[in-house]
């Protein structure tokens, strides 16, 4: 089959990993895939790709915001010639088949797709009657969707989407070998916030947490991640202000997933709003890595609670404290919900079973 792609972020994010192993499995099955991307970017995502052997075509083509009006202008200036360019790209190539993830590029191209559209939909939009009536306008143009959870179905068809045109495929990812997992060396717990450091993603009920521990236990926080600026500034005063400042280890982006996850005991996901399918669950349990994450979106599909990790309520430090310290006490307590963690990741969310449902999808 030919397969044209158009992605939506202009960052090597979480929905880029997942479109990279999707993009990869099409290529090893013998499709031809050509992929077409927001032109606004900082090359990583090319370089992926390149690395791959997949055609790639930066595009032009954004989204309109009341308040970004430079972003705004700049879209505007460059639709004619973005539009020009994917027509031409999608004459060229005659796909079978337009993967998509953003309404946003189907609305903008709706006159224009003229085969069968494949929306892999990653988050939540029935919370907002705008977002909800930006998933009814983009419907007509897609012929089948791709819920990367029970929760993310839901949403679309609480948006007014059909339930038969919605599949859901969880999210996979790799399986390291041979992971020899040793935890608590010198006795610290060492407790990770991994991913986009946003506010809606909780690193200040963690911190609060912390903040009560660190009188009674040994433990090290190690934050890995980029993000907002100014969000960042605060967290920093915040740990100033907290006296915090010698249990906290700013670490920055990491690629190596190894390093990552060889370095801390438990991951600690404290996101405020609803999760649709944190990568960060999978990646953690195949690393044999406990996770503590709210009651959040698809979080709850993929933690079973007291076994693989714990769930807890949005906005509940003395929560995340609870379970902290009860891992701490309890000896051998990592190692068992490691394994737990470990084999879930195994048996219903490994690489090979969403690279097998999105063939059957794409190829239906």
């Amino acid at each position: 089959m030919k397969i044209l792609c158009f992605l939506s972020g202009n960052i090597l994010s979480g929905k880029e990993f997942v479109a990279l192993d999707v993009i990869r499995s099409w290529k090893a099955a013998g499709h031809n895939v050509e992929v077409a991307f927001v032109g606004w970017h900082d090359g990583k995502f090319q370089h992926q790709l390149t690395e791959m052997n997949i055609p790639s075509h930066p595009i032009k083509l954004g989204w309109y915001y009341l308040r970004q009006w430079k972003w705004s202008l700049d879209s505007l200036m460059n639709y004619v010639p973005a539009i020009v360019q994917f027509r031409k790209l999608q004459k060229q190539l005659n796909p079978d088949v337009i993967y998509m993830d953003s309404y946003r590029q189907i609305i903008l191209l709706k006159p224009f797709l003229k085969k069968k559209v494949v929306f892999h939909v990653h988050d939540p939009h029935a919370f907002s009657s705008r977002e909800a009536k930006m998933i009814q306008l983009a419907d007509s143009a897609v012929d089948k969707y791709v819920a990367v959870s029970d929760f993310i179905k839901n949403d679309l068809i609480a948006c007014g989407v059909s339930a038969d045109k919605v599949s859901v495929v969880y999210n996979g990812t790799h399986l390291p070998a041979n992971i020899i997992k040793k935890y608590m060396p010198d006795g610290v717990l060492r407790i990770g916030l991994i991913g986009q450091i946003l506010e809606r993603k909780g690193h200040e009920d963690v911190l609060e947490a912390i903040s009560q521990l660190v009188s009674n236990i040994k433990c090290k926080v190690l934050i890995y991640g980029k993000g907002d600026e100014v969000y960042i500034l605060k967290l920093k005063s915040l740990i100033a202000n907290k006296q915090l400042t010698p249990y906290v280890e700013w670490k920055g982006f990491e690629a190596d997933k190894n390093k990552v996850y060889d370095s801390i005991d438990v991951v600690v996901a404290a996101t405020r709003n609803d999760e649709p399918f944190a990568l960060v669950a999978l990646e953690a349990g195949a690393y044999r890595v406990p996770i503590i994450a709210t009651r959040s979106g698809g979080f709850v599909e993929s933690i079973v609670d007291g076994e693989t990790g714990f769930i807890v309520e949005k906005n509940n430090p003395a929560m995340i404290q609870d379970k902290l310290l009860y891992l701490y006490n309890t000896t051998g307590l990592l190692s068992t919900m490691g394994d737990a963690a470990f084999n879930n990741i195994k048996t219903n969310f490994s690489l090979v079973a969403m690279q097998a449902g999105m063939n059957k999808i794409i190829t239906a």
